[in-house]
């Protein structure tokens, strides 16, 4: 048995499984959902974004970026509502999942460490934005934590006439009451600033992650496991807050007048390395057009006017998972693009994005030119596009003269 078949058959009947299990538990689980819930409100900054685009050519529109900070600037509080109340969804504890989310913000806004005043508290609002996502998430983790350790505590008899909802009212107290206690002990009564302790704990993983091997592993694995039928949503909970943080980062950083420090953002992902979809799959839809082989070719046909959009499941599951003759060109694209990526921004050849914009299904191109307003992020653009066309191309024809072959010999016999 060759090398090749045995690192596949460990993928598929180890790794794959183990990584099936992770992202289907509760806790992981509940961070996805509680990612994709609050996507949304970061398209509406992506929106934003293209406004701006028209409003350079026309400044006597109205500015509209006040929208923009009231969602995406919100997107810590929406992640501490969510991700308590998914856990609790997903481990089946309904009656509390709301109460749970209503405690999350209340911890979070304890964790912000206010400014007291004699107007009153006041808030540094930029903690509510993604610079908070860290702490919004140990806040939602520990939150539910706590409605989990309580929620067979009762202080009624099952024969208890009194009605449901005063019920849940009353065994909702103690676990509300202890996780506020919690922050209010720490954070008021010690004067401990958790929030910053947060983020500079956090702090390392982002230099990490903003470093050329960490953003080629961060992009390279999620695509091995794509290869592998395994969608990249699973590493969400890893990425959406590293990624986030970065472009609100590169945002302020430009604001200010400074310079953007962070290459590894979604902006970027999808502008430079997900072009067609993850693993730069448009390149071989093109090719596909062209195939000898019929099924390749109507797979191709089929698969195009998604792959604009940067769709890529139809070529993904129709040729490449499990294929290893197409999955090393997909795993050479992981690897490779971000690779002229990362040196083409750290070098300023081309803008770091700071500007949000998330909609992963805008046509390659346009995406480039609004993270970056430059005409270099174009050329990067069409640079990996034809890097990865001749990564593709010798994998594509060894794959369609056998696709070919076949369909010949099963129209011969």
């Amino acid at each position: 048995m060759s090398f090749m078949q045995r690192f596949m058959d460990w993928m598929q009947n180890s790794v794959g499984p183990a990584t099936e299990k992770v992202a289907n538990n509760a806790w992981i689980s509940g961070l996805q959902k509680a990612i994709l819930k609050a996507l949304p409100m970061v398209l509406v900054g992506s929106l934003i974004t293209i406004y701006n685009v028209v409003r350079n050519f026309a400044p006597s529109l109205p500015d509209l970026r006040p929208i923009s900070t009231y969602t995406f600037g919100l997107i810590s509080l929406f992640m501490v509502f969510c991700v308590p109340y998914y856990i609790l969804e997903l481990k089946n504890v309904h009656k509390t999942k709301f109460v749970a989310g209503f405690t999350g913000i209340a911890l979070f806004f304890i964790m912000l460490n206010p400014t007291v005043t004699d107007q009153g508290y006041v808030f540094n609002f930029s903690g509510f934005g993604a610079g908070g996502m860290f702490v919004a998430i140990v806040a939602g983790l520990f939150t539910a934590a706590v409605m989990l350790l309580f929620r067979r505590l009762t202080f009624f008899k099952e024969d208890s006439v009194m009605p449901d909802f005063v019920k849940e009212w009353f065994d909702s107290m103690l676990p509300i009451f202890v996780v506020v206690f919690v922050g209010w002990l720490v954070v008021i009564r010690w004067g401990f600033d958790i929030y910053s302790a947060i983020v500079a704990l956090f702090t390392p993983l982002m230099s990490i992650a903003q470093s050329l091997p960490g953003m080629i592993l961060l992009y390279l694995i999620p695509t091995v496991f794509y290869s592998m039928g395994i969608s990249g949503w699973v590493f969400q909970p890893i990425l959406n807050p590293v990624q986030l943080f970065a472009i609100n980062a590169n945002a302020e950083a430009a604001a200010a007048g400074a310079v953007a420090q962070y290459p590894f953002t979604a902006e970027t992902t999808y502008a430079f390395l997900s072009l067609g979809g993850r693993g730069a799959t448009l390149s071989l839809v093109l090719l596909l057009l062209f195939a000898h082989s019929k099924r390749l070719k109507a797979l191709g046909r089929a698969s195009s006017v998604p792959a604009v959009l940067n769709i890529n499941e139809p070529v993904v599951f129709g040729t490449v998972a499990w294929n290893p003759i197409l999955m090393i060109p997909m795993w050479l694209n992981g690897l490779i693009l971000p690779l002229i990526t990362y040196f083409a921004l750290k070098t300023g050849l081309v803008p770091i994005p700071t500007e949000v914009f998330t909609m992963w299904y805008v046509p390659i191109g346009i995406s480039s030119w609004l993270v970056t307003k430059s005409v270099s992020g174009l050329i990067l653009t069409a640079v990996n596009f034809l890097v990865s066309l001749a990564i593709w191309f010798p994998f594509f024809k060894l794959y369609d003269s056998q696709e070919a072959a076949k369909e010949a010999q099963a129209a011969a016999d």
